[in-house]
């Protein structure tokens, strides 16, 4: 039938004024049906009698087609037929009558059936004779004068007159209009655009025919709270979203028995689909979670689907799926019922979420239990994602008692709003007590151990990467491997964390987004490496790797690098990592990495006047490494470093710089442990010169010591007391050379006494 019916359809497309019209037939088994498609609106007829009927068409330029008339009956019922013009012969091999009408405009049906039998009648018997009765002068009287008065023209009523116009009706009428006008504006009349007029007025069984159609009036006594205001109307966007609360209202348990009976009752004749069974059957399929099943039927309706945006937006939302209806649906969030609940998860504004949360929340706990199971997850995370906690732990209360939400999923909810609510500690650990396998609870525990710094069982972080290998596919095996990168590269793991890096990439696709996923990735695996790798790890991640000359590495990462890799010697990829950085911390490890190298020049012309202390020590080793030692000695003065601005004055030959430097310096504290040495504590004369002698107490004037315990007696001022004689060795220690021989000797000393009972032999 369909294809009859699409051959049909295809005559119909021809040339405008050669119309071909292509009747075709089915076989019953008490009928034949010939079914003839002419343009919709064109008329008709059928001849009332015989075995030999005209079906005539009034269509100017139209002729029939019978190539596919007897393609399925047999000549049974009708033996042959034939056509000139408009005109469609029909023969009948039997007394047959036909059943003609035109099922909707375009569609004719005829409907031959058998012919009754014949059935035997016994004869009649002989008839009476008849009594004719006179003529009755009265009845023919009668019957003339009514054949007289049907043949005279009917009489023509006069013309009434025109009603005059009454001026008191024009003010009465302008009067009533100003009135209704203020009471609108007040507020008192509810002046509706959508309602249909009743033919009645204010007051019963008054008419008011000049009243406009889209106009009623109501008093503030037909409201329910007269204080209240008018109800708002709803905008046009949500006209047929109350459809929806209907088609999401079946019951899964039933699916089977729903979907054969609607199947059944879905196509009727003509494969003309019954347009009540196939809403309700896209009902049925929204209520199970089967938006494609859904779309598939809502796109491939001849006619149109009420509420078809709402379908088709729940269809995607279902099936995740990214459309025109989808960003329609999310826009009637504020239409109420199932609509409002479905627009969150089609990607409501997160502002109208958490003006509507109360409402959602509602809604929701009056949706069937599966329902609420299958989007109850994906509500609460909106709505958690929206601030709106409150509402999210309702709907967890909810799900809580739903037999259709496994106890992992409800964990997973909990989760999320311990998380949300500043408790990523308690999220964590309710994941590992309670927790299952999904994708979604690994990646959330992944994520909250990143965010807390929490240990993570390597057994765990192995399962996981498992787990993102199966979904390497979907969008949730790369998250879940990125969130594995990160864990290792955290914890130190580095050689884990490249060679999972290394297989995300080959997984993914060259689009932007990956490249831009995996480059973030390779920043934090070097950067990490930067800084907690070991010495050893990071040498042979730079020789057996080349991503780190990836451009797209951020400066930080770069610059962190270089400075890793400058502090163990190996100066030739600081040029590849921040060769092309012109900030100053840059030129100052290309100035070290140049000044590895033996070029002082160039690590002078790198660093330029930049003053900061960094630049300056590496300034001052490129000035030693030019010869430049006074230079040297100025920035190591200016440094601080007395000890490195002697040796460059020294070096420069400046000893009276050198003479400074020594008399600046504090003198040791003295040895008093290491014994005497000449007389002396070790060092030379000078520092003995330069320290009071306070180990004898003060002699009196004749030299002797005073006794202990004695009275005090005259002594020799100290203003009149000898001053002690130059050492002629202070003028030969003018280099400090004595100076630190002694130092050396002290801590030769120092140095023999610890380590004295290590080698002291066994008694």
């Amino acid at each position: 039938m369909r294809a009859l019916a699409l051959g049909a359809l295809l005559a119909l497309a021809g040339p405008a004024g050669a119309q071909t019209i292509a009747p075709f037939a089915g076989e019953h088994a008490d009928f034949t049906r010939v079914v003839v498609r002419i343009p919709p609106g064109t008329g008709w007829a059928l001849t009332p009698d015989g075995r030999e009927r005209q079906l005539t068409i009034t269509a100017d330029g139209a002729r029939f087609d019978l190539a596919q008339l007897f393609q399925r009956i047999p000549r049974g019922r009708l033996a042959e037929a034939s056509a000139e013009g408009p005109v469609l012969s029909l023969g009948l091999a039997c007394d047959c009558p036909i059943r003609a009408w035109e099922e909707r405009p375009g569609l004719v049906i005829l409907d031959i059936t058998d012919a009754p039998p014949e059935v035997a009648l016994p004869p009649a018997p002989p008839a009476p004779p008849r009594r004719v009765p006179p003529p009755d002068p009265i009845a023919a009287g009668r019957a003339a004068g009514a054949a007289l008065a049907r043949a005279l023209p009917p009489p023509t009523p006069p013309d009434a007159p025109v009603p005059e116009a009454d001026p008191r009706l024009e003010t009465l009428a302008q009067d009533l209009g100003r009135s209704i006008a203020a009471a609108a504006g007040q507020r008192l009349l509810d002046v509706a655009a959508d309602h249909a007029a009743t033919g009645q007025g204010v007051l019963p069984d008054a008419p008011l025919p000049d009243m406009p159609p889209n106009m009623r009036i109501a008093t503030v006594l037909d409201r329910p709270d007269p204080d209240a205001p008018p109800v708002a109307t709803p905008p046009a966007l949500c006209n047929g979203s109350a459809l929806l609360d209907r088609l999401l209202g079946h019951d899964p348990a039933r699916f089977t028995e729903d979907l054969g009976r609607l199947t059944r009752a879905l196509y009727g004749e003509f494969d003309q689909p019954d347009p009540q069974s196939q809403l309700d059957l896209i009902g049925v399929y929204l209520s199970a979670g089967f938006g494609a099943e859904a779309r598939a039927l809502i796109d491939n309706s001849p006619d149109p689907v009420a509420g078809r945006d709402f379908a088709l937006g729940t269809a995607d939302v279902l099936e995740d799926r990214a459309s025109n209806s989808r960003m329609r649906l999310a826009q009637a969030i504020a239409c109420g019922g199932a609509a409002s609940v479905m627009a969150v998860l089609a990607g409501a504004e997160a502002d109208a979420i958490r003006q509507n949360a109360d409402q959602l929340a509602l809604t929701f706990s009056t949706l069937p239990a599966s329902m609420r199971g299958l989007i109850g997850l994906r509500l609460a995370e909106a709505l958690v994602d929206a601030g709106a906690l409150d509402a999210a732990r309702i709907i967890a209360d909810a799900l809580q008692r739903s037999d259709w939400v496994s106890p992992g999923a409800l964990a997973l909810v909990e989760a999320r709003l311990d998380r949300a609510r500043g408790l990523p500690v308690d999220a964590a650990l309710r994941l590992a007590h309670e927790g299952d396998a999904s994708s979604d609870t690994v990646q959330t525990r992944l994520d909250l151990a990143l965010q807390t710094a929490a240990p993570v069982p390597p057994e765990y972080i192995a399962g996981a990467e498992a787990l993102a290998a199966t979904a390497r596919d979907e969008p949730t095996g790369p998250e879940l491997m990125a969130a594995v990168i990160r864990l290792n590269a955290r914890s130190g793991a580095m050689t884990d964390a490249f060679a999972a890096l290394d297989r995300l990439e080959s997984w993914m696709s060259g689009t932007g987004e990956n490249r831009r996923l995996l480059g973030d990735l390779r920043d934090e695996v070097w950067a990490a490496m930067a800084s907690n790798g070991t010495d050893l790890g990071l040498v042979e991640a730079v020789l057996s790797r080349e991503d780190w000359r990836d451009p797209a590495l951020l400066p930080q990462t770069r610059r962190a690098l270089a400075s890793r890799l400058l502090d163990l010697r190996l100066a030739t990829p600081v040029e590849a990592l921040v060769g092309t950085l012109d900030d100053p911390e840059a030129r100052v490890l290309r100035a070290r990495a140049a000044l590895d190298g033996g070029d002082g020049t160039a690590a002078l012309d790198l660093l330029g006047e930049d003053d900061s202390e960094a630049a300056r020590l590496v300034r001052a080793a490129a000035l030693e490494r030019i010869g430049q030692h006074r230079a040297a000695g100025d920035e190591f003065a200016t440094l601080g470093d007395t000890g490195a601005e002697t040796r460059a004055a020294i070096l420069d030959a400046d000893w009276r710089r050198v003479e400074g430097l020594a008399a600046a310096q504090e003198a040791p504290a003295p040895a008093a442990d290491l014994g005497p040495l000449l007389g002396r504590p070790p060092g030379h004369a000078e520092i003995a010169l330069t320290q009071p002698d306070t180990s004898s107490p003060p002699a009196d004037a004749a030299g002797a010591a005073a006794p202990a315990g004695a009275p005090p007696s005259e002594t020799v001022p100290a203003a009149a007391a000898p001053s002690p004689l130059p050492d002629p060795g202070a003028a030969f220690d003018r280099l400090g050379l004595v100076r630190r021989s002694s130092t050396l000797l002290a801590e030769s000393e120092r140095l023999r006494g610890a380590l004295a009972p290590l080698v002291r032999p066994p008694p």
